[in-house]
């Protein structure tokens, strides 16, 4: 997947560095000027109101957030997903436990509302209980949950979440990551795009 060996190694450690350097200048800013930082969150939570400064705050710059967004730029790097491309057909969980593939559940247009603060996942069951807590929400689309070895996950680059519109096994939309780089707007254009 991705890049060749001693290429994504090279890579890996420039993305470690800058991480760590993105972090200890946020923990920096976050003591010397508490404020300004307050300010840039609230302004980058007018987006999605759910999360508060307080659900924040304690976590900025912790060593979790450093290993976390190591994971999901690490991830990125061996991204391969491109509109117009084929759709990887990763295997998937049913919440009956029936495993399938992705392209099952090609349907119009997934929507995802509001989130659920989930711990992560130890084991098959623990995923398909988070999902059962998706469900007590009435998504208007099929629920499905990634296998243990997150191929789906690494194959969509969908850390932290991601939008895809997918179509007959192609890529018709593939959006930037969230929670703040994403456009559900852009979504919903494709989609009336494809029902016009």
């Amino acid at each position: 997947m991705g890049l060749p060996w001693p290429g994504l190694w090279l890579k890996r450690l420039w993305v470690l560095l800058q991480v760590a350097l993105h972090v200890a200048v946020g923990k920096i800013q976050l003591i010397l000027c508490p404020r300004r930082v307050k300010q840039h969150i609230m302004a980058m939570n007018r987006k999605n109101p759910t999360f508060s400064y307080d659900n924040w705050v304690p976590t900025l710059f912790s060593t979790q957030y450093f290993w976390f967004i190591l994971k999901v730029r690490w991830q990125r790097l061996e991204d391969t997903t491109e509109e117009g491309g084929l759709a990887p057909n990763c295997p998937v969980v049913c919440l009956s436990g029936r495993s399938c593939n992705i392209w099952d559940f090609m349907q119009d247009g997934w929507a995802f509302k509001n989130n659920v603060n989930i711990r992560t996942h130890r084991n098959l069951q623990d995923r398909l209980q988070a999902a059962h807590l998706l469900l007590d929400r009435r998504p208007q689309c099929p629920v499905v949950v990634d296998t243990m070895k997150n191929q789906s996950s690494q194959l969509y680059a969908a850390l932290p979440e991601r939008l895809y519109v997918l179509q007959e096994g192609r890529i018709l939309y593939k959006g930037k990551s969230g929670p703040w780089n994403y456009h559900p707007e852009e979504v919903r254009a494709v989609l009336e795009k494809l029902h016009s």
